[in-house]
């Protein structure tokens, strides 16, 4: 297994090599080559840093494109994977589920480059700033190093015990709704119906999964949070709405406590 095999990158390739000339016309540096080989090919050729950078920022432009953004995207992260598959080797003796961390790196690493600033990048290697996006993802995630958010470094136990207890996922809404923890949560913390709701949600599927126990970042680990996202809702939109729901409890227990 491997960040690639995660990403079932190669039929995306196909497709993009298939209809190079089409979703690249616009873009005149990239009309040269005929496929995402050739791209890598002409990289490894002792190309100018300059000229590269420019080649980049090139796919990058058409992933703004409806038309053209999933191509681009696939040539994009086929292009960065080595400074990627770098950046979770270095983190692989921190876990004994490898295959974990690269699936979560593949999500990240899709992310990150679609996300990316191209209409107004920064500067250096994109392919180093991208891996070190994904790093930093990943260090969040699993609750790793200084740059990890103090809440998974530091974090409060919040008693799922009722969650745990149900035998399948359709169960959980009516017991947790009659719980201490979830009336103290929408009617004193603050907290919505809905986002309570996604906690509850998360902590299931977290738990019927084993994910709590292979990732720091627990109930919001990206692999968890990949399974509840909805139609027209990015991972990283739900991920940061149930981490900024577990603030939201924990500054409120402080309060409480206090």
């Amino acid at each position: 297994m491997s960040v690639r095999a995660a990403l079932h990158l190669d039929p995306l390739l196909q497709a993009a090599d298939d209809t190079w000339p089409h979703w690249t016309r616009d873009e005149p540096l990239l009309t040269r080559f005929a496929s995402h080989r050739e791209v890598a090919q002409w990289r490894m050729d002792d190309v100018d840093w300059q000229e590269d950078r420019e080649m980049f920022l090139a796919l990058g432009r058409l992933t703004l494109v409806e038309e053209s953004r999933t191509a681009a995207t696939a040539v994009l992260v086929f292009l960065v994977l080595p400074a990627c598959e770098a950046t979770v080797m270095r983190r692989a003796s921190m876990t004994p589920d490898v295959r974990h961390l690269e699936d979560v790196a593949a999500g990240y690493l899709w992310s990150e480059v679609a996300q990316y600033p191209w209409d107004d990048p920064m500067k250096g290697w994109i392919p180093q700033g991208v891996a070190r996006r994904v790093g930093r993802a990943i260090d969040r995630d699993f609750g790793w190093g200084e740059t990890a958010e103090r809440i998974w470094r530091d974090r409060a136990t919040l008693d799922f015990e009722a969650v745990e207890r149900l035998n399948h996922r359709g169960a959980y809404m009516r017991p947790l709704h009659t719980t201490d923890l979830y009336w103290w949560a929408v009617t004193e913390a603050g907290l919505s119906r809905e986002d309570m709701d996604l906690l509850v949600a998360l902590a299931v599927t977290a738990h019927e999964d084993g994910i709590s126990s292979r990732s720091s970042a627990g109930i919001t680990a990206r692999s968890a949070c990949v399974q509840l996202v909805q139609p027209g809702q990015t991972v990283d939109q739900l991920q940061y709405r149930a981490r900024k729901a577990l603030t939201v409890l924990r500054e409120a227990a402080r309060s409480t406590a206090a």
